[in-house]
């Protein structure tokens, strides 16, 4: 069943050129909006049947992994939204695998090598960047603010390629470019110089370790100067360890510049990220020795001791399951980020690039897995490493507001099985996400649902709404219904002294004698659903506890078009419905156009 976007003159839908043609009669939505964010903090959510039953569930599948299975190490948890610390912490496994004397054990506060996930740090360290840089310009004209847009050549003049490359794109290669793996530049900053005769299992931790420890800031630039790039800036993404190194080196050329310091890429990211942070037992280079002892140190040949300066932001990171769910928290959940802006977030929570295989997808510092469940299709946005017997992943699934943390190491027992932490987070993901989706439906459900029967004149325009009830016996003539179905919130009905407004939307676009028309927003049993409009301003007319949602007519496709087509005589937009929670626990919904206010009576 299809409904087409057309240019029938008898269909129009809310404004002069946005016309829907409907083909049969409207049944469900195929396009469910995503919850408010509001929503995704409530500590209602965790406390849902359904997700405490799935963590317990989460609980025993990890556990099961070590039932005469793995001997791997293991540290892995779950974040939400609603609070900082740890949901769910799982660990075990001994410590320091490549010694049996030791006794100690894997905890949240172990400290892993996470390898690639210091990517995502490296695109989140530009942000950080970008958003002070913005403060500082404020104060000082003379300061630009960092873009990713900014050309690299711009923040870090020592970059350079051979002529041809730097003429025909090279010199136009962006910040954005390089924290999306789409500059062309090749995946390594040194060549491995192997000769395909001899090279037979060259390529070893040992071997590889050993280019990475060679690799200075410097020298990469310098490796580039006289190396072709592999595709053409922008042409398709292909993963560069390189280029994040360059991205770190510019990130910390131009703070050095607006700042006046002479910081590397890491002391930065220690002093400006992981202080305010609480990123505590988080480094780089050799771990001091207050934290030697809680090294995760693998059973199999290793990178423990490996320093590597001109790849730090590639894949030098130390962290424990503990700090990187701090960072998760802080930064990509909780209602307000830290250090960047709810903009930058949003922005950065997006997917810039698209793989050929319609399967994966490229954001700045992320690697986006996309996963349908019955209702909706989600975006996870991950970052992996791995290095050598030590493994990491970090996700998050913003739409739900919950993270995952999945630190392993290597036991190197050829007897037992190796634990795939990509397995472990599909797993978990398919646990999870039902989960969330079923408590966040309750939860709006319980704050936004119901029967809406006490009415008021809003005051707005000179006539009076009737009282609530009628003649005993009858239906109130003024009322509305809202429902959530699959996971969406529904406004069924909404009757103003008798009138059905929503009705009212859609006779704008019939004929002057027409009776019945098109249904977009008045589709019998179907009603219109409510999209979350989360502009600042709207809300704070309202006042505290208000929610703006936008109607959207149920298509078998997402609506982006005909929001606010038309306004009232107020400026009040004709699909903008608010709702408004009251300190003592009512709920209001606000509807100008038709000059009412209604009280919730009852939840359903």
């Amino acid at each position: 069943m299809r409904y087409d976007r057309g240019f029938s003159s008898n269909a129009p839908l809310v404004w002069a050129g946005a016309f829907l043609t409907i083909l049969s009669s409207l049944v469900s939505s195929a396009c469910i909006p995503d919850v408010p964010s509001v929503l995704l903090s409530d500590p209602a959510v965790l406390q849902n049947e359904a997700v405490t039953a799935a963590l317990a569930e989460v609980q025993r599948n990890l556990s099961s992994l070590f039932i005469n299975t793995s001997s791997d190490g293991l540290s892995f948890a779950v974040v939400h939204a609603s609070e900082p610390g740890l949901v769910l912490a799982f660990n075990h496994g001994s410590l320091k695998m490549n010694d049996t004397s030791e006794t100690a054990n894997i905890t949240s506060d172990s400290v892993f090598r996470i390898a690639s996930v210091s990517k995502n740090l490296a695109a989140f360290s530009a942000l950080v960047l970008q958003n002070a840089s913005r403060a500082l310009s404020a104060m000082n004209p003379e300061v630009q603010p960092l873009s990713l847009d900014m050309p690299v050549r711009a923040v870090l003049p020592a970059f350079s390629l051979p002529d041809e490359d730097w003429r025909n794109g090279g010199s136009e290669i962006t910040i954005s470019m390089l924290g999306t793996h789409s500059s062309g530049l090749p995946r390594e900053g040194y060549s491995t110089d192997f000769n395909m005769v001899t090279a037979l299992s060259r390529a070893n931790a040992a071997n590889i370790g050993a280019e990475f420890a060679s690799v200075t800031p410097d020298g990469v630039l310098q490796y580039f100067s006289g190396r072709n790039l592999m595709f053409a800036p922008g042409q398709r993404a292909a993963y560069s360890n390189a280029g994040f190194a360059i991205l770190g080196a510019a990130v910390a050329s131009y703070r050095n510049d607006i700042v006046g310091t002479n910081d590397s890429w890491a002391e930065y990211v220690q002093q400006d990220i992981f202080g305010p942070l609480g990123m505590n037992r988080s480094l780089f280079g050799r771990p001091p020795l207050n934290i030697a002892d809680d090294v995760a140190v693998p059973g199999v040949d290793n990178w423990v001791d490996l320093i590597m300066d001109g790849y730090n932001p590639a894949a030098g990171m130390w962290s424990s399951a503990a700090d990187l769910s701090a960072y998760l928290h802080q930064v990509w959940l909780s209602p307000a980020p830290r250090l960047i802006t709810p903009t930058q977030r949003r922005q950065s929570l997006q997917p810039r690039l698209y793989l050929p295989d319609g399967k994966q997808q490229v954001g700045f510092g992320w690697e986006i897995a996309v996963t349908s469940s019955e209702n909706k299709t989600y975006n996870i946005y991950g970052k992996s490493g791995d290095a050598a017997g030590s493994h990491a992943w970090i996700d998050v699934v913003p739409n739900l507001g919950y993270g995952l943390v999945i630190l392993s190491q290597e036991s190197g027992d050829p007897s037992r099985t190796r634990i795939s932490p990509t397995a472990v987070r599909d797993t978990v993901h398919e646990i999870l996400i039902p989960a969330f989706e079923t408590a966040l439906a309750d939860v709006m459900s319980q704050r936004f649902a119901g029967n809406y029967t006490v009415a008021v004149d809003s005051g707005l325009i000179p006539d009076e709404v009737a009282t609530t009830s009628s003649a005993a016996g009858t239906s109130p003539q003024s009322y509305a219904l809202l429902e959530v179905e699959n996971g969406s919130l529904f406004i069924r009905a909404l009757l103003v002294n008798g009138t059905d407004a929503l009705e009212g939307i859609d006779r704008l676009g019939w004929g002057p004698n027409e009776t019945d028309g098109a249904r977009f927003f008045s589709a019998p049993g179907v009603g219109s659903e409510l999209n979350p409009s989360e502009g600042a301003g709207e809300a704070s007319q309202l006042g505290e506890g208000a929610t703006v949602w936008r109607l959207m007519p149920v298509l078998d496709e997402c609506d982006w078009f005909d929001f606010d087509g038309y306004t009232d005589q107020n400026g009040w937009s004709l699909s903008k419905v608010a709702l408004v929670e009251k300190d003592w626990g009512g709920v209001e919904l606000h509807y100008p156009p038709f000059d009412i206010v209604l009280m919730r009576s009852e939840v359903t």
